[in-house]
């Protein structure tokens, strides 16, 4: 078998196969990013329908929600101060008087 019959043999493959190989590249390319497209897409029209981030209903609402968040902190800082000083008390306990 010499080159005189290889030669042939892939020009006939590469005629065939090249096609199917594009093909095959094409569909499985657009199948996989499909999916991908519609979501961004989805996102991107979403986003659109959206209200405005700094909305003065939204501002209102958070500025609501840090005030609440605020006090319960300085309450659960009370609480802290209150149960640590009920334990320096508690492991230094005074001596008893006669």
């Amino acid at each position: 078998m010499g080159v005189e019959v290889l030669i042939p043999l892939f020009a006939i493959f590469s005629v065939l196969l090249v096609p199917i190989l594009g093909v095959t590249v094409i569909l499985t390319t657009r199948f996989a990013l499909k999916p991908l497209a519609e979501t961004i897409a989805n996102a991107l029209r979403e986003s659109a329908r959206s209200p405005a981030i700094g909305s003065s209903d939204q501002v209102r609402e958070l500025s609501e929600q840090l005030c609440a968040l605020t006090e319960e902190v300085e309450r659960l800082r009370e609480a802290q101060e209150f149960d640590r000083r009920l334990l320096e008390n508690r492991e230094d306990p005074k001596p008893p008087t006669p």
